[in-house]
Order: C-alpha cells, then structure tokens, then sequence
C-alpha cells in the first residue's frame, strides 16, 4: 500500500464531502487520546454520516474543534448547538465543537482483523463503563501506560 501524504484541512474537507454523499470512510487512528481502545497507528475506525439523533452523550465523532483542532472523540455532553468532547484516554481536558463542524461519527473499530461495531454489545458495553469510570478512569490509565509506553507522533 502506497502512503501519500496530504494537508491535513484539504483531507478533512473531502471527508465531509466523501461523508455527506452517504458514504463510509475508513481512517487509522493517529494520536494517543483515545487509548486505550483505539490505538495510534494500529486501529482503523469506519466514520460515516449521523442524524441529529445521533449527537449525544456517548457518540464518538469525528469534528473540528472551536480551536480549528481535528479530533476524534467521545460526546461527554450536548448544550444546544454546542457538544463537549472527551478523548477516552484524556483525564479533564475537553473540547467544544458547533454541532456543524461534526464531519462523521463512528460505526465501527477494526482491531487486529477483529471488527467492533459501535451497535454491537462489546462496544456499548465497553464504552458504558468507561463513562461510569470517568472520575477514577486516571489509575486504569497511568497502569495501562505503564505496560504501553506511547512513541512520539510522526
């Protein structure tokens, strides 16, 4: 497989235009902050198009931050227009996105030739806990990292 490397803005633009035609697009994960189950440069998760139904708490998205960040992240919270966005592997450090800067949300984590899909139980069951976690969620990870030491990005 060959790599080419594009601006990261002009790819992200044809993810949402790749996304609103309906279709289904699978990017590997790049960063950290979504650790421990989606993991840098091994994961492959499939986004694709939500309904407005879709953004709540729990969701994971692909959106631009009011920072102009990409990020996929987990849905923490929805206030109108605005959601709060946590990274599974952040301890506190959230973002905001507009509801309009949601360019796709997850469907699926293809995992060592193993694929969960967000619908099936593995996942809603995974991602229930982890959010009951969220105030103690520091020791799971600090023990995680310590078995997993993370490389800096490329």
């Amino acid at each position: 497989m060959n790599t080419i490397i594009v601006d990261k803005k002009i790819m992200m633009e044809e993810i949402r235009t790749l996304i609103s035609e309906g279709r289904t697009v699978e990017l590997t994960a790049k960063g950290y902050s979504m650790n421990p189950f989606i993991m840098h440069l091994r994961d492959t998760i499939a986004l694709g198009p939500w309904k407005d139904e879709d953004i709540r708490k729990g969701t994971v998205v692909l959106a631009q931050t009011t920072y102009g960040d990409y990020v996929v992240h987990r849905i923490i919270s929805r206030d109108g227009e605005t959601v709060t966005l946590l990274g599974d592997g952040n301890i506190g450090i959230t973002e905001k996105a507009h509801i309009k800067d949601i360019i796709g949300r997850m469907y699926s984590v293809k995992r060592k030739e193993r694929t969960y899909k967000v619908k099936g139980l593995a996942w809603r069951l995974y991602s229930w806990l982890w959010m009951q976690i969220t105030p103690v969620k520091r020791y799971p990870l600090a023990l995680w990292r310590k078995f997993n030491p993370q490389q800096p990005l490329r």
